[in-house]
């Protein structure tokens, strides 16, 4: 450990302990025998051992290779051959994220600036092909109206040697890692699992909660999605790049700072995808994904209106395999307009029979056909409405395989005590389905 007034390298001169807790490194003030224009601080490596030694110069020659990037922590000077190896950085005295946080939570405009910044910075390393893998508050620094990212201790590296890049074992912080990492997935990492990090950095940001729980609590909707398909367990549903979080996040503040353009982008979208159908019977599954984007970021009461003015031609579509990753965020969204009850007795049956649509789709997963027909029961049983439990009973029956038998025999089971309790289990095509059926019936007697 270097202590006050030791002379590394014959270059700098220690001048107090920054940090010596935590990974690999230690941190000291340290004052350049040459003059800078900025306090420093110099990171060395304290451990011995030849793999962290290894480690701690990849992380070394990962931030040279930034030098000058103002997105990027400002290395002045490094020296991975000398004993310890170290790097020089500007010490950037208005602290971290976590420090700030309070102060930035305070205003909505504040916290929108703050968001893209850590995008902006992100998007320098997924550019070059590197994955920061361990995105939280604290390894964002504050540079006056400006942010750089930190730490490069686990980042990525094309072509590395250390056993540490090509272990399968997972690395990061306790709330921040994504599920993927648990399972090998820490060894391969990519863009999304940056974006899951990042999602719960936003959130431990915008709330000041522990980000290992994602509850939506005081936050607004729009920004509480963005978060939660950051933050989504399955890699597929979250955001692919940081171009597409990047233009979320903008809409999802448009809709909150009340700028405009949220509503009237949702209804152009709508109009150009009905207008295509109509016209030439084609879609474009880009506009049909953002245009479900764009809808789970309206508030509530608009959302509501749009989903009541959908074409039944959209569900066809959203039944489809080309646009098959955005039904789930869909029928979240056609959900709130379910549960708000604030349609007409003989929706419902309208209701039930666009989720048919998509119960019916070869193409749609067992979980998709799930949501919809929980969603056609409950509106039949809301609005009281015979012909849309028809639609439900014709649904239930023609269930063949599994998963979804085993799926729909759970629905049963959740609405007992409602018109699903009169189905017959003669004519039922699936046995998981007949038994839950049975079940029922026994438990009437």
């Amino acid at each position: 450990m270097y202590k006050v007034g030791d002379i590394i390298d014959g270059s700098y001169t220690v001048t107090g302990i920054c940090s010596d807790t935590g990974g690999m490194g230690a941190v000291v003030f340290v004052q350049a025998l040459v003059s800078q224009p900025f306090p420093l601080v110099l990171k060395y490596c304290r451990e011995t051992a030849d793999e962290y030694v290894k480690r701690f110069r990849r992380e070394t020659r990962l931030l040279t290779s930034y030098a000058g990037n103002g997105k990027v922590v400002n290395v002045v000077a490094s020296n991975p051959d000398h004993d310890p190896p170290y790097v020089v950085m500007k010490y950037y005295q208005d602290g971290d994220l976590a420090k700030a946080a309070p102060q930035i939570r305070a205003s909505y405009q504040a916290l929108e600036n703050v968001i893209l910044l850590m995008i902006d910075a992100l998007q320098e390393l997924h550019s070059r092909g590197h994955f920061h893998r361990d995105i939280k508050p604290q390894n964002f620094l504050l540079d006056g109206p400006n942010i750089v990212v930190s730490d490069f201790g686990l980042t990525t590296e094309v072509g590395s040697e250390t056993a540490f890049t090509r272990s399968s074992a997972y690395w990061g912080t306790f709330g921040y890692i994504p599920p993927e990492f648990l399972n090998g997935g820490f060894k391969n990492a990519d863009a999304s699992g940056d974006i899951f990090m990042l999602g719960k950095t936003i959130f431990n940001v915008a709330t000041g909660r522990d980000a290992l729980y994602i509850i939506q609590g005081d936050l607004p909707a729009p920004l509480y999605h963005v978060i939660d398909r950051c933050c989504s367990l399955n890699k597929l549903q979250r955001y692919q790049s940081l171009a597409d979080l990047r233009q979320s996040v903008v809409a999802a503040f448009d809709v909150i700072l009340n700028r405009g353009g949220g509503l009237g982008r949702v209804k152009q979208l709508l109009s150009a995808i009905e207008d295509r159908i109509q016209r030439e019977q084609r879609y474009d599954p880009i506009q049909i994904g953002e245009f479900v984007e764009q809808l789970a970021l309206l508030e509530a009461q608009d959302k509501i209106r749009i989903c009541m003015e959908l074409p039944s031609s959209l569900f066809s579509v959203l039944s489809q395999a080309p646009v098959q990753r955005y039904s789930e965020d869909f029928l979240a969204s056609y959900e709130e307009m379910v549960d708000g009850q604030s349609y007409g007795w003989s929706y419902a049956e309208t209701i039930a029979s666009r989720m048919k649509v998509i119960f019916s789709s070869p193409d749609a997963s067992s979980d998709v056909k799930s949501v919809a027909l929980d969603l056609a029961i409950r509106a039949s049983i809301y609005m009281n409405r015979y012909a849309a439990m028809d639609t439900c009973i014709e649904m239930i029956r023609g269930v063949k395989g599994e998963p979804l038998g085993s799926m729909v025999a759970a629905l049963i089971n959740k609405h007992r005590g409602t018109f699903v309790d009169s189905i017959e289990p003669v004519g039922c095509g699936n046995e998981s389905v007949v038994r839950a059926i049975q079940a029922n019936n026994t438990s009437k007697i």
